[in-house]
């Protein structure tokens, strides 16, 4: 019977070789989440950190590293009686944010995976006016994390989003010098589409790489303060991610100073992403327990 068995069992893997493991993995890439999902009761520990002083020009600060830090924490549950469903908390030192909400993944195909996620953020600093923009806010976000595997080892990801509220929401765009000023404020919120690759070249080792598209709303008005000319700027991370047992470290570089959705799709969050020679050093470590 044991003679048997083994067989079995290995032709079994290779006919499923390009199903997905059923198998529990934290739902972030790098700063965007992924369709990937905890199952049964097992949990997630995700711990972030961005460097913000650039690269640049900055070797006698060790390109960046001797400068200031935002660092999170967070945790994602699997809940066992719904298949696909995880919650998540997560808190990140700039503006003392709290993320928490939801996941669901609705779709997990050969080549196609997708899920529905939706998060509230809170801003735990009092709220006001700075040059750069508001803090202090609140707000949701919903996103659908969508993978298309183009083949077992290339992922390319698209997450629409939405989120109600930003940094310039309810405020007058201020623009380039030279630029005809607005005169309405900018209300509402902000849709955008995050886009992703991830290319495995080992079973542990891959690249990984995010783009922040900046949205159309802010291509004709500068950041608070900024009288150089220059407007909102296009957002981007890439980097390496290497995994070993349960941990996954990523190390990248990247022009944006947040991680979580609101922060990075927004386009206004901090000022918005810096000029892409302004790139800082970050990374990520999951664990699955």
């Amino acid at each position: 019977m044991t003679r048997k068995l083994a067989p079995l069992l290995a032709c079994s893997l290779l006919a499923g070789g390009a199903l997905h493991a059923e198998s529990s993995e934290y739902p972030l890439v790098v700063n965007l989440p992924s369709a990937e999902r905890m199952q049964y009761w097992d949990i997630g520990v995700a711990f972030t950190h961005r460097f913000i002083q650039p690269v640049k020009d900055h070797g006698k600060d060790v390109y960046g590293l001797d400068g200031y830090t935002y660092a999170g924490l967070g945790f994602a549950f699997g809940i066992k009686p719904i298949p696909g469903l995880n919650a998540f908390i997560y808190r990140t030192a700039d503006n003392k944010t709290f993320t928490f909400g939801l996941q669901q993944q609705v779709l997990d195909r050969e080549r196609v995976r997708l899920a529905v996620r939706a998060e509230r953020f809170d801003e735990v600093v009092k709220e006001t006016v700075t040059p750069i923009g508001r803090v202090g806010l609140s707000g949701a976000v919903l996103q659908v994390p969508t993978e298309i595997f183009i083949t077992d080892d290339i992922i390319f990801s698209i997450v629409p989003a939405y989120i109600t509220k930003t940094t310039t929401t309810d405020t007058i765009l201020a623009v380039p010098p030279g630029a005809t000023p607005n005169t309405t404020p900018n209300t509402g919120g902000v849709f955008n589409v995050g886009l992703g690759l991830r290319v495995s070249f080992t079973e542990k080792f891959s690249f990984v790489s995010e783009y922040y598209p900046r949205p159309s709303k802010f291509s004709k008005a500068a950041p608070g303060g900024i009288t150089d000319g220059t407007t909102y700027q296009r957002g981007f991370a890439a980097g390496v991610s290497y995994k070993t047992f349960k941990h996954r470290f990523t190390l990248v570089g990247t022009n944006v100073p947040g991680t979580t959705a609101n922060q990075v799709l927004s386009g206004d969050y901090g000022g918005g992403p810096r000029p892409s020679s302004q790139w800082s050093i970050g990374f990520n470590v999951t664990r699955v327990f």
